[in-house]
């Protein structure tokens, strides 16, 4: 508060001749006094004159002088004189040059974090004020208003508790605020609820003061002409952090736990905050630490709360957006799985059976084929039903040691055709294949009329087959469907018919008593053949 020029010259108090205010606060003042006696300038405390009407008042400012006059600390000036002139209570200290912190900070522009000097300066002129109330908390003397105007500098900048000496009042000599707070008051949520002081609410000043000191302003409160709630028991200033960036983590925790809101979150004494001041000033001294990295700075400007409020509704939106985009895709496929395309028709699969028999007119010995035919041009099924006579005829195996020689006519191999008596089942099947594909017909032996089936034996091959049945290798390879000229024992193939050919010694004697040869089958109508095969040489078995 500003010093005003008290122009009564004939206003004194005992024999203190005051010549300045320096202070005046609302129930005391502070004077620039002069004593008449010795012509020294002195600092001259003193109650107003309206704070006076308590009755005890007065009374409780002459019992803590006496007490103050015991105590010594630097902080703590000595008193020169004190008592009571008529109703007046005062007390006096040594005069030294210097200036009120309020003055001080009103020069002065906000601190630079990197500036560790004057960060250190600021901490330790707490903690002076902290030790000098170390002596006066178990006194019982509770400061009652710790603010920058109530604290002296001397030149060298120690500073000075000037009005020690003057008790709390009660709310009802209290100048009540009219208009809503914009910052924290240097006074207790207690006193001014008027509530008693502790040592607590002295921990809460130096907490604020701190706070300005490093700030270079008061603890802001973020609130507006619209808030209608109560912040009470949470941390309702700005924080430190958030204003004055690049002190160390102890230094923001010294001024947080000296400015809760409830009394007991804070220090429990000026001891222990003078403990944790004590570290902000190791820590700040220490040598600084390298620069964080690249991410972490962007961290922790994400957690800044200006950056906070963009980046939160940014996220939301971007997350809402991929929500929209992935339900539009998911319904877009949705469509395209149901839309029905040309490519995608279901066509049903009809299989035909088609069953060729015998006519009429042609041998019995024919074969009856039955082939299944599907739409996709595939043969599913062939069955080859062999005659009686090829079921009947036994197997002729050739053999070195046979001698009987027996003509007989090759006959032609009958040419399988579909014929008006063919039966023809078709059987509609539905299939889910959409497109007809190719499929590679097997190979099923197809022997000519007359041809049987024939064991391989030991010492068997085609050339040898096809010599001894006037054959080619390659149409023997081709009825049986072989891929190579291998054969392997116990192999059946078709082949012609191997007919032993007696001689008329032997015909005559034993007729029908050959166990190998079987009698010639008879021709079937049609041309005879232009080149009759050679006929094997067969044994002629011995006469019992």
């Amino acid at each position: 508060m500003p010093s005003t020029q008290d122009k009564a010259e004939n206003d004194k108090i005992s024999h203190y001749r005051l010549n300045e205010l320096l202070v005046e606060q609302a129930v005391s003042s502070i004077y620039l006094a002069q004593d008449e006696e010795t012509e020294n300038l002195v600092f001259l405390v003193t109650l107003q004159p309206d704070a006076m009407r308590s009755t005890d008042l007065a009374d409780r400012f002459r019992r803590r002088a006496e007490t103050v006059a015991q105590l010594a600390h630097n902080v703590i000036p000595p008193l020169l004189d004190f008592g009571v002139d008529g109703k007046r209570p005062y007390a006096v200290m040594a005069h030294r040059p210097g200036q009120f912190l309020a003055e001080r900070l009103a020069n002065n522009p906000k601190p630079d974090p990197q500036d560790k000097t004057k960060v250190i300066e600021s901490l330790t002129l707490v903690r002076q004020l902290a030790g000098g109330l170390t002596i006066s908390h178990p006194a019982g003397l509770i400061h009652h208003d710790l603010r920058p105007e109530n604290i002296y500098l001397d030149e060298t900048g120690n500073p000075y508790l000037l009005d020690l000496v003057v008790p709390p009042t009660s709310p009802a000599t209290t100048q009540l605020e009219v208009e809503p707070a914009t910052e924290l008051d240097y006074q207790s949520p207690e006193q001014l609820a008027g509530k008693a002081l502790s040592g607590r609410s002295n921990v809460y000043s130096l907490g604020i003061l701190l706070y300005h000191l490093l700030a270079g302003r008061q603890p802001e409160l973020p609130v507006s002409e619209w808030d209608i709630f109560e912040h009470k028991g949470s941390v309702r200033e700005i924080p430190l952090n958030q204003v004055q960036s690049g002190l160390t983590a102890a230094t923001y925790k010294a001024v947080q736990d000296s400015i809760w809101q409830k009394e007991w979150s804070r220090f429990e004494t000026v001891e222990a905050q003078m403990k944790a001041i004590d570290q902000a000033i190791t820590a700040e001294s220490a040598p600084p630490p390298p620069p964080p990295p690249l991410w972490l700075k962007l961290f922790n400007q994400l957690r800044q709360p200006k950056t906070l409020k963009i980046v939160i509704p940014a996220i939301v939106l971007l997350f809402l957006l991929l929500l929209v985009l992935m339900f539009m895709r998911g319904r877009a496929n949705r469509q395209r799985d149901i839309t029905p395309t040309p490519d995608a028709a279901v066509l049903p699969v009809e299989s035909e059976t088609a069953v060729v028999t015998q006519p009429e007119d042609e041998p019995a010995s024919q074969p009856t084929i039955t082939i299944t035919v599907t739409n996709e041009g595939t043969i599913d099924e062939v069955e080859v039903l062999p005659s009686a006579e090829e079921v009947d005829a036994p197997t002729v195996r050739p053999s070195p040691t046979e001698t009987a020689v027996t003509e007989t006519a090759t006959e032609p191999a009958p040419t399988i055709t579909a014929s008006p008596t063919s039966e023809t089942t078709s059987t509609p099947s539905p299939t889910n294949t959409a497109t007809l594909e190719p499929t590679d017909i097997a190979c099923i032996p197809s022997p000519p009329f007359g041809w049987v089936r024939y064991t391989i034996q030991a010492n068997d091959s085609l050339s040898a087959l096809s010599e001894a049945t006037d054959t080619t290798v390659e149409q023997l390879m081709q009825v049986n469907c072989l891929d190579n000229i291998l054969l392997s024992i116990g192999q059946t193939i078709w082949m012609p018919a191997l007919e032993p050919t007696a001689t008329a010694t032997t015909a005559a004697t034993s007729p029908s008593t050959s166990p190998t040869a079987v009698p010639p089958a008879p021709n079937p109508p049609g041309p005879n053949p232009t080149s009759p095969p050679p006929t094997p040489t067969v044994p002629a078995p011995p006469t019992p």
